[in-house]
């Protein structure tokens, strides 16, 4: 069971993608480069407030080649999309405590990017979303989203 931000966490991530076949048939053909901001907060257990950590994610013809942090913020000019969210919002969508969608419509979420395409392929959005929040077993070294305060152990799911 991987840890949250990990390289393993996010390998696991990009297995289970490419694996499912409803995000293979669920995806626009062609090529999209993601980017995820990812700021801290004071709510986040993991990552300090003002911190950034930034996800790059490459599908391909419903295949995730790439799913990684960079080091450094790379150009925006070279994504379709971009999220940009406070951490403590995605590790409650990463623990399936908020709905992706919702936190989105709502605002939480910050989407740069053709909304047509996203809305077009919700199906893809909810699988990916799942892949998050259902699939990947995650360890909360620190607790998990919501919980007291840091809670020693593994508290996946």
């Amino acid at each position: 069971m991987p840890a949250i931000y990990t390289t393993e966490w996010y390998e696991a991530i990009k297995k289970l993608l490419n694996e499912n076949p409803k995000v293979d048939k669920n995806s626009p053909r062609g090529t999209f480069h993601v980017l995820a901001k990812i700021v801290g907060d004071a709510r986040s257990l993991y990552l300090p407030a003002g911190e950034l950590r930034n996800f790059v994610v490459l599908f391909t013809d419903g295949k995730c080649l790439e799913y990684r942090q960079a080091d450094a913020p790379p150009p925006r000019k070279d994504f379709e999309f971009i999220f940009e969210l406070p951490a403590s919002v995605f590790e409650e969508v990463a623990a399936g405590q908020i709905d992706l969608i919702d936190a989105g419509l709502k605002g939480r979420i910050k989407i740069t990017g053709d909304m047509r395409i996203l809305i077009r392929h919700a199906e893809l959005v909810n699988e990916i979303y799942g892949a998050f929040a259902r699939e990947v077993e995650t360890l909360w070294p620190k607790g998990k989203p919501g919980s007291a305060g840091a809670v020693p152990g593994p508290a996946g799911r």
